[in-house]
């Protein structure tokens, strides 16, 4: 009898603690969700400050001052960002203006693609016909509409006060974490009662820090490798203003699986509105699918650790659920965020499987317990 009581005690016991994990969760993307505004810079500026900050620990070792390697950081981010928008604002601005004649020329060339596409249907009609007694055919008209990114770019155009101020903010807030040293790790360590917690928290903090910053920053280098091969290829095929297609590709590829369909898809319709013929058209969109899949299946595994390397399922569930909290910030920081889980859950015990999930999938039919066929 006392052993039935003490079951049913750790079964409600088990419940109650799984339905307290459940609301907490629930409590925690609410709070993602509804504090956007509030969380959106000082999270971009935890990346920032992660990011540079084992650079502005090494520089303070040759007695330079962190505060001031966090300007210079803090003031090549902003000069960098002014210089990209100063470069690409004439030929968005050429776009914008030549946008009905753009339109006019994309309909017309629509209309000839619809005309060809036609002919085939056709032909595959007639065909099916002389080789079937009975047969149907019927077209169904694609009706392209604008995807929710486009939405969420809008609304960012439309606010570019709440956009400014929140860069501001971003970059302060940065340079401040940057600038403060190991103070954050110092109240850390004051926190927490025993030695071995101290140890193992500063392990975890530096742990994270680093492979963050080494994340984020060979990323960066590949996407602007990436960038400059997109925008000789473009110049050589005579595509309008290579600079903001190098810009668009280095941006984009951040974003992963999505951002090169976006590319694809841009370059395509630019393509059949500034080239001739079909062909030509489809030369741009090639190249730019063909430099991508060299950097993201031959250059971006021999730099980026497999330790960092993440499950395609959790970066489409990570970007989907930032991109319903967040909109284009939360894509954006999707996948950093996803490494900084990844890492904190491999110095975890109680989260090893999760961080298990999140690696991607390395896992041979022996290592299985799966025999192979003969």
């Amino acid at each position: 009898m006392v052993a039935e009581n003490n079951a049913d005690i750790a079964g409600h016991v088990k419940t109650a603690r799984t339905a307290l994990i459940g609301i907490f969760t629930l409590l925690i993307i609410a709070a993602i969700y509804f504090a956007r505004d509030f969380l959106i810079p000082v999270v971009l500026a935890l990346f920032i400050a992660m990011t540079f900050r084992p650079l502005v620990r090494r520089l303070a070792d040759y007695h330079i001052a962190p505060w001031i390697t966090a300007l210079g950081f803090g003031a090549t981010l902003v000069l960098s960002a002014l210089l990209a928008g100063y470069f690409a604002s004439g030929p968005i601005a050429g776009w914008i203006n030549d946008a009905p004649e753009i339109q006019r020329a994309l309909t017309e060339k629509a209309h000839e693609l619809r005309l060809y596409f036609g002919r085939l249907i056709h032909v595959a009609e007639q065909i099916e016909v002389a080789t079937t007694a009975t047969s149907s055919a019927e077209v169904q008209e694609v009706v392209v509409q604008d995807g929710s990114m486009l939405g969420m770019l809008s609304q960012y155009a439309g606010q570019p006060l709440y956009v400014f101020f929140t860069l501001a903010a971003t970059v302060i807030l940065a340079i401040f974490l940057m600038a403060s040293g190991d103070l954050f790790y110092a109240k850390l360590v004051k926190v927490l009662p025993t030695l071995s917690e101290k140890k193992k928290a500063l392990r975890i903090v530096y742990d994270v820090e680093s492979d963050v910053s080494t994340y984020i920053l060979t990323v960066s280098a590949l996407n602007a490798g990436l960038a400059i091969a997109v925008g000789i290829a473009f110049y050589v095929l005579g595509m309008p203003t290579p600079f903001l297609w190098a810009l668009m590709a280095f941006i984009l590829n951040f974003i992963p699986y999505l951002g090169p369909l976006v590319g694809v898809s841009l370059t395509f319709l630019v393509g059949i509105v500034v080239f001739d013929t079909f062909a030509a058209a489809l030369l741009p969109p090639v190249a730019y699918l063909a430099l991508v899949g060299i950097e993201s299946e031959v250059v971006t595994p021999l730099f980026l650790s497999r330790r960092l390397a993440l499950n395609s399922v959790a970066i489409l569930l990570s970007l989907a659920f930032w991109a319903w909290a967040w909109g284009i910030v939360g894509i954006i920081i999707a996948v950093p965020m996803l490494v900084t889980l990844k890492v904190f859950c491999s110095h975890v015990e109680k989260l090893a499987a999760l961080g298990e999930f999140l690696g991607e999938a390395d896992v041979s039919p022996a290592e299985n317990g799966a025999v192979a066929p003969d």
